[in-house]
């Protein structure tokens, strides 16, 4: 899935899932980058290791490991200083795995189980195309582009009621 999708798809669950628990405030300046936190971190390992590793776009980053191991900051965190402010990495870096539909790769998610090496998987999700009568649209452009459309949706409502700087104080989307 491409990043703007990621951003968009995960924002707007999050926006969803935390008016609908009435959840009062999520840090959305920590959920965005961290919605992308996976790609971030597999693609500059996968130019250092390139002899190593044979697939480059989904490593440790989209593992259970990693995963893991931010579920252990945060429970250490929330046990030691009753803060929770990684809660939101922990969220953004999930929904990351399950837009890539890890599920499909369990090779990679359940890494090491299977192995040490990061293998080309035979089946990749959002690669087919949608037909409308004689139009053709790829999965991935169309999933791509409802995600800017959230986006904006998301902005011009923060634009129209003067949150934008709120925003950038206080993550609140």
């Amino acid at each position: 899935m491409l990043p703007l999708a990621h951003v968009g798809f995960t924002t707007t669950a999050v926006k969803l899932l935390a008016k609908s628990l009435k959840i009062n405030h999520i840090d959305y300046r920590l959920l965005i980058p961290a919605s992308l936190l996976p790609d971030l971190l597999d693609k500059p390992i996968a130019g250092v290791f390139r002899g190593i590793y044979s697939y480059e776009s989904r490593a440790v980053g989209h593992s259970f490991v990693f995963l893991g191991c931010l579920g252990l900051m945060l429970l250490l965190q929330y046990f030691f200083c009753r803060k929770h402010w990684l809660l939101p990495v922990l969220i953004g870096v999930a929904c990351h795995d399950i837009l890539d539909a890890m599920w499909l790769h369990p090779e990679i998610f359940w890494w090491p189980l299977y192995g040490w090496d990061f293998y080309v998987p035979s089946n990749e999700a959002w690669q087919g195309d949608f037909r409308l009568g004689q139009y053709k649209i790829n999965q991935l452009d169309l999933l791509d582009n409802v995600s800017v459309l959230l986006l904006l949706y998301f902005l011009m409502n923060m634009a129209l009621q003067k949150r934008i700087f709120r925003f950038f104080r206080e993550g609140d989307l």
